[in-house]
């Protein structure tokens, strides 16, 4: 789960940041259809980061609330319960996106993929199934398991206030000229991915507050 976690650090996070700051400010996401169009490896290097991230990041969390539940499980059941609801909508997010935004230009035309993009904004069924999930299951599952994990004693405290800073930054402010909230991911959660990989076995398997009383 260690390694899981430096990877969605590296793909979602560290491919959203360096994305971020190749590409110039766009308004949404039809412009930057438009942009990577005439930019298809940047575009297309930075989507395709994002589909791979879909795979680890789930077990990722799941590994990180494995850990959670020692200290504080009420608040891991909901969090993760919460956060895998977001991840669903997140990934449903990511596919929609690569499909009207990296497949579409080419298979379509540009302007009929911006269209196809603003038709799924406009659709009932995308905002019930990835947007809304997205926003709200990925916002609050991640506080609430962050908080577990502050509660608890396996993981370092800093990571987790950074995955904290960066649900915070990334959905309610803007970037800030180079620095930019996944920036913050992608330290948390290689950290994490790092503190995990060197744990011994024991800690997955029983709390730290037992294992001290042997």
């Amino acid at each position: 789960m260690g390694a899981c976690l430096i990877l969605a650090g590296l793909t979602n996070g560290l491919g959203q940041y360096v994305g971020e700051l190749l590409m110039p400010e766009l308004d949404d996401f039809s412009a930057q259809i438009r942009w990577g169009a005439e930019h298809t490896a940047i575009h297309g290097a930075e989507q395709a980061a994002l589909l791979v991230s879909m795979l680890v990041l789930p077990l990722g969390f799941l590994g990180l609330a494995q850990l959670t539940r020692w200290g504080a499980p009420r608040m891991t059941a909901v969090g993760v319960v919460l956060t895998m609801w977001g991840m669903w909508g997140f990934h449903n997010v990511v596919a929609l996106g690569y499909g009207a935004g990296t497949v579409g230009p080419s298979a379509i035309g540009v302007d009929e993929a911006v269209e196809l993009n603003e038709g799924y904004l406009d659709h009932v069924g995308t905002a019930v199934t990835a947007l809304f999930p997205h926003l709200l299951g990925s916002f609050f599952g991640l506080l609430l398991l962050a908080g577990a994990g502050l509660k608890g004693r396996c993981l370092p405290k800093v990571p987790l206030v950074l995955l904290m800073a960066f649900l915070v930054w990334d959905f309610l402010l803007p970037a800030f000229g180079p620095l930019e909230a996944h920036l913050l991911l992608t330290v948390s959660l290689v950290w994490l991915g790092i503190h995990v990989v060197r744990m011994a076995p024991e800690v997955w398997r029983k709390p730290i507050a037992d294992q001290s009383a042997e």
